[in-house]
């Protein structure tokens, strides 16, 4: 598509039209274009939504428009620029009296405002969509270098023809017989001239430096676009960025959307919110409840506390419901089916996951959220840590009390290293896809399977 640059500026132009027909145009129209909406308050009013929406677009990046984008990304970036513009847009109001819409009919306009945001939005995505699927807009591309990451890389262009990828092979260092490399290194040039290659994507650990000048040459010969591979499998972040170190590029690992303080202080509110509804509405008679019972039983006490590992391996002091008798391997040893230490309203408490809910204080406290990665032992997180690749990014966030590797099905007694591995993997994942949306989801699967009865439960 020849003009495929401007679908950006398309695109902003297209949200300032619908801000200024909701916010402005309506608004007069409704005001029958008198005096109310053409005063200095008004005038003053129209130019701050106008700022505030292209600032927060940019920082946003509600028009950034990639082949690589995605429609979550476009819902997520709308909606934080919506939610902070809401707010800003109400602030407004605090400092002047300016005679606008009634709250009621403000109540409206930002849902139905959202709304059109989005739906246009789509509108033009398919619109190119559709386009690079009717083979236009293409780019040609091919891989110097051959490994898994490469191959990787290879079936998502072939898999993926929205974005307008056109594979045209390998090269690698020596000839090969494999039907996708189809040339060595000196081929390379004739071959980006004689088939209008746009773009080479170099496999950086799998070349050798001798290399390199050679490769570079190509771009002061070529209009073609080079772009760097590095393989970051044992780093598993999505979140990359390229800063600049008195001219030395340095790749700075972001790890995932809770490495941005806006995205921690949604999860924190979510998580207060969520910890005060079950403290004032449970813990009011379930406490009392257990501590009439271990008044007539044990009398070893309602509260187990016991050392974590938490955020950024800092120890904290996790609180369940007791549900064991007093024992010397209480630190050292986790629970096993049909362990003999637990009680019988150890055993309902378990099995319910009830003995779990205490943690809830450890949420209000700020030591846990309701969502994340488990918390272990102390003695696990030593053992484990050197056993299973990647084992310490789970320490990246703040535990949770459940987590996606529970509701996926790893969850209690560990019996060998591959269920721990399979854990990690799943926390590693939410840590690197995490949104609201995400800790609705898991909340929901928790209590679903708590209502079932998990069978891992004990």
């Amino acid at each position: 598509m020849k003009y495929s640059k401007y679908i950006s500026f398309i695109s902003a132009v297209s949200d300032l039209i619908i801000l200024n027909v909701y916010f402005i145009f309506l608004f007069c129209y409704f005001s029958d274009f008198d005096q109310p909406c053409s005063n200095s308050k008004a005038f003053a009013f129209y130019i701050f939504v106008n700022f505030v929406w292209i600032i927060l677009s940019n920082i946003f990046q509600t028009n950034k428009y990639e082949r690589q984008s995605y429609k979550k990304e476009i819902i997520v970036n709308y909606t934080k620029t919506v939610v902070f513009f809401f707010f800003l847009f109400l602030l407004f109001f605090q400092f002047v009296s300016f005679e606008y819409f009634s709250r009621d009919q403000i109540k409206i306009l930002f849902p139905v405002f959202f709304v059109s945001l989005i739906a246009w939005r789509f509108i033009l995505y398919y619109l190119f969509l559709l386009y690079r699927k009717s083979g236009y807009n293409y780019r040609n591309i091919i891989i110097i270098g051959y490994n898994d990451t490469a191959t990787q890389l290879k079936d998502y262009f072939i898999g993926n023809p929205w974005t307008g990828y056109r594979f045209k092979g390998f090269f690698t260092h020596k000839k090969s017989l494999k039907k996708e490399i189809i040339g060595t290194y000196d081929e390379i040039e004739n071959f980006v001239r004689d088939n209008f290659i746009d773009e080479i994507y170099i496999m950086t650990d799998d070349i050798h430096v001798s290399a390199h000048k050679f490769i570079s040459s190509i771009t002061g010969k070529h209009a073609v676009k080079i772009r760097l591979v590095p393989n970051l499998s044992d780093f598993s972040y999505m979140n990359i960025k390229l800063v600049d170190y008195d001219n030395v590029p340095v790749m700075r690992i972001q790890q995932g959307p809770l490495s941005f303080w806006y995205n921690r202080w949604i999860k924190r509110l979510f998580d207060l919110s969520i910890s005060l509804l079950v403290v004032i509405f449970v813990f009011s008679w379930l406490v009392p409840l257990l501590f009439v019972i271990d008044l007539f039983s044990r009398q070893e006490g309602v509260f187990f506390v016991q050392n974590r590992s938490g955020l950024n391996n800092h120890t904290f002091k996790l609180i369940k419901f007791r549900t064991m008798e007093n024992n010397a391997e209480a630190n050292v040893k986790q629970a096993i089916e049909n362990d003999t230490r637990v009680t019988k309203i150890g055993n309902f408490l378990r099995r319910t996951s009830i003995d779990e809910l205490p943690q809830f204080f450890n949420v209000l406290g700020g030591e846990m959220s309701v969502v994340g990665p488990r918390p272990h032992m102390l003695k696990h997180t030593e053992e484990y840590k050197s056993m299973v690749n990647n084992f310490m990014i789970r320490h990246s966030i703040k535990p949770g009390i459940t987590g996606y590797a529970q509701v996926r099905g790893y969850r209690g007694e560990i019996k060998k290293t591959k269920d721990m591995k399979e854990r990690v993997k799943q926390d590693i994942s939410y840590i690197e896809n995490w949104s609201l949306l995400l800790d609705f989801k898991i909340i929901f699967l928790t209590i679903t399977k708590l209502l079932k009865r998990d069978e891992k439960a004990y």
